[in-house]
């Protein structure tokens, strides 16, 4: 995915979620279309379908088909749409981290065994990318982070992977979307794609099977600290907490 891309998906992105605080669209009411919000936001259309699909994920948006976009009909949401919006996109943020757990470690470890040199070439490439925005910037290297973790899908020569993984697409650049504006992430995210990359390189896949582990892990004790300082998930009710923990 592109930069040019991921700023213009997060443009429309935060154009929706500012009308749903703001109350220009309300719990129930229908979205304009695509096309018109396209032309509102200045963005494509493609753009905007993939904001959608974050919002319908978080829970804030219904795609009824045929009929249209709507806002979900959450009495919570109108009574306090910017604590719901804040409760949806942390408790989405921290199930993500908790599924890349589960396929990311094995993605860099096949990565390991079966890329091929230029496949390795491209996957250093993108880590110099990623550390030449972070100098230049100070931040906003979520096009090399995206790449980088692309390449090692493309690399690990798995089709069935391949597909699971482009089907939650929109939530991954929507993570490090948020990640990214943690500055505690910046050196440590580099960091760590360097280590995977050079495992890779060696073909050593059980270290770059550890080490993405490693890396997924301390970004969520980062997430964590960051939402305990910023706004505390609530806890479940105890019938629920004593479910989960069954």
């Amino acid at each position: 995915m592109a930069k040019g891309r991921v700023l213009l998906y997060e443009t429309a992105l935060e154009y929706i979620k500012s009308r749903i605080v703001d109350g220009t669209y309300a719990p129930g009411q229908q979205l304009p279309s695509v096309s018109a919000l396209a032309v509102e936001v200045g963005v494509g259309i493609s753009t905007v379908r993939e904001a959608i699909r974050i919002l319908e994920s978080l829970g804030l948006l219904r795609v009824l088909q045929g009929r249209g976009v709507f806002v979900t009909a959450l009495p919570r949401l109108a009574e306090n749409p910017l604590e719901t919006l804040a409760v949806a996109e942390n408790m989405i943020l921290l199930g993500l981290l908790e599924t890349r757990k589960l396929f990311e470690p094995e993605m860099a470890g096949l990565a390991a065994e079966r890329a091929t040199p230029e496949e390795i070439a491209a996957i250093r490439q993108a880590v110099e990318e990623h550390e030449d925005q972070i100098k230049r910037s100070g931040g906003g290297f979520i096009a090399s982070d995206l790449r980088f973790h692309q390449l090692l899908l493309v690399a690990a020569h798995n089709p069935v992977l391949t597909r699971m993984v482009q089907s939650i697409d929109s939530l991954l650049v929507d993570g490090r979307r948020r990640t990214a504006h943690m500055p505690s992430t910046y050196g440590k995210s580099l960091h760590y794609h360097w280590l995977i990359a050079d495992a890779i390189a060696e073909r050593d896949s059980r270290r770059a099977r550890t080490l993405m582990l490693e890396h997924i892990l301390d970004l969520t004790s980062e997430v964590q600290r960051h939402l305990a300082a910023a706004a505390p998930l609530p806890e479940a009710p105890a019938g629920e907490q004593q479910a989960a923990g069954n």
